[in-house]
């Protein structure tokens, strides 16, 4: 039986694994993929056997060096398909589980984006509305302090607000910070994080785009004081409890087992002038060799990639894994949200299905429609609202990605195909991760998924099944293999009380 198919069925900044060097570079992970119009076609997949499909994964993080993964498949408004691979703490021999919650980073914005969008639709306020309105401090351009900054420039990125990564510190746990100090501190004259040439670029607002995390962080304090609430418990309340979301949270100390959070791991390889001696898949600053797919597909790779880290090479070199703490950012509404794919992908659902996942509402299908709109198309094509558009492999999708340090994070839409797709690693191979995307939208084109207990295949698990199983039953219709529930080669009233079961959850 697949994955899933039981109870719970289952930027602009190049994100390849030498932007995560120690030493060598600055942290701006946080940022979004901006190869808008990638194509990972060294390692294509076209397989429809899922066996293939989960060798190739499991291969593909051999030779990338992924520690951890976990997946899941939305086919139409069902979770169809998950797999989870690899360890969530290697040192501790913790695999990754359904329940393993990963650090999305910059995913984490699109459930910003719909906490505030749900706020707009109760007619809270407008998107051309000046943020300043609503804030108990002014945000206002330092060279253009006439232009008002609007709710809509801060979900499209053309704020103006700039990311200072001097002063955006990683700590060791949450942030010592209450979100509304840091935020005034950074964004207003005098602050202890501000600076007139750091805090904003030289663009006026709405004019230029600039992926911002700060921006994407007050858009979280804008929710808070528009609600009257945290922002912590806004989303918990009106977004992760009505989706059935029970492993996400904002915050580590929410989290009572942090077993249950994949630790992130840096990837480090050995000296050498060879593939061998630095490692397969690990890019060392000071040295020419580099060893991964990239390296391969624009053929700038030592010349003994084939013999040693090619597809019958053994060359792992001395690779090792380094894991970071489990860290917190004061910005911590642009990327510290922690969760399983699993639920993940039930928020990625309701975005497939016109707002909704499993008979709850999160936003009206208008609504969905405003925030999938470019909104400023002469200043960046590809920009919604906080969701953005790519193009991969000759598929237009929909979604959010997400790197930080060793955190790399993907959730796409293909709403020709209505399929949308989560993979989640603690590592931060950028590679790996696209090539196994681009394999699961490949598998979910090409395969029907069908829950236990779905007896009519709608995609839905409702009464209309058991009305289906009834007749099934009484004679009155055709039976099907997938009304025994149970599996006990009989077709009868137990399966009906499993099915009632399933449905209540």
């Amino acid at each position: 039986m697949l994955g899933y198919q039981k109870k719970y069925v289952g930027v602009l900044v190049f994100f390849m694994s030498m932007l995560f060097s120690e030493g060598t570079q600055s942290i701006h992970q946080r940022l979004r993929d901006n190869i808008i119009n990638h194509t990972s076609d060294f390692n294509t997949y076209n397989t429809r056997n899922e066996e293939d499909l989960i060798e190739y994964i499991q291969s593909t993080m051999d030779s990338h060096m992924v520690p951890g993964l976990s997946v899941s498949i939305v086919k139409g408004d069902q979770i169809v398909w998950g797999q989870n691979f690899g360890y969530a703490n290697i040192d501790e021999d913790i695999l990754v589980d359904s329940n393993t919650m990963f650090i999305l980073s910059s995913v984490s914005k699109t459930i910003t984006a719909t906490a505030l969008m749900q706020l707009w639709e109760n007619g809270l306020f407008n998107l051309d509305d000046d943020i300043d309105e609503y804030l108990p401090f002014d945000v206002d351009h330092p060279d253009f302090p006439l232009f008002p900054i609007t709710f809509k420039m801060l979900l499209s990125h053309t704020s103006g607000i700039n990311d200072n990564w001097s002063v955006m510190t990683y700590y060791d746990g949450d942030s010592e910070l209450e979100l509304e100090y840091y935020l005034e501190q950074y964004l207003t004259p005098g602050g202890e994080f501000y600076g007139s040439n750091s805090s904003y670029t030289n663009s006026q607002p709405g004019t230029n785009f600039r992926y911002s995390n700060n921006g994407a962080a007050l858009i979280g304090l804008l929710v808070e004081q528009i609600s009257n609430q945290s922002f912590s418990e806004y989303c918990y309340n009106y977004i992760f409890e009505p989706l059935g979301m029970n492993n996400a949270f904002w915050f580590l100390s929410e989290i009572e087992d942090l077993d249950q959070v994949a630790l992130p791991y840096n990837l480090s390889g050995g000296n050498g002038d060879n593939c061998y001696d630095i490692g397969c898949g690990v890019y060392v600053s000071n040295n020419p060799c580099f060893c991964d797919d990239a390296c391969v597909y624009y053929n700038d790779c030592c010349s003994d990639y084939e013999d040693v880290c090619g597809e019958n090479g053994t060359g792992s070199g001395g690779v090792t894994f380094s894991p970071y703490n489990h860290y917190g950012y004061s910005d911590w509404p642009s990327g510290q949200l922690r969760a399983s794919s699993n639920d993940l992908a039930k928020f990625m659902a309701a975005f497939i299905n016109g707002g909704e996942y499993n008979g709850n509402r999160i936003l009206d299908e208008d609504t969905l429609e405003l925030m999938k709109t470019i909104h400023y198309p002469q200043v960046e094509s590809s920009q919604g609202l906080i969701w953005y558009y790519k193009n991969s492999n000759g598929r237009t999708l929909f979604g959010h990605n997400g790197g930080d340090l060793g955190s790399l994070t993907e959730m796409f839409i293909s709403f020709d195909e209505n399929i949308g797709v989560v993979v989640l690693s603690n590592s931060s191979n950028y590679n790996a991760v696209i090539n196994i995307e681009n394999a699961l939208f490949s598998y979910a084109e090409e395969n029907e998924f069908f829950d236990s207990g779905d007896i009519n295949f709608d995609y839905q698990v409702n009464i209309l099944d058991v009305i289906l199983l009834v007749n099934i039953i009484l004679g009155l219709d055709t039976t099907s293999a997938v009304a025994d529930i149970n599996q006990d080669g009989l077709i009868n009233v137990v399966d009906i009380v499993q099915l009632v079961n399933i449905i209540l959850g």
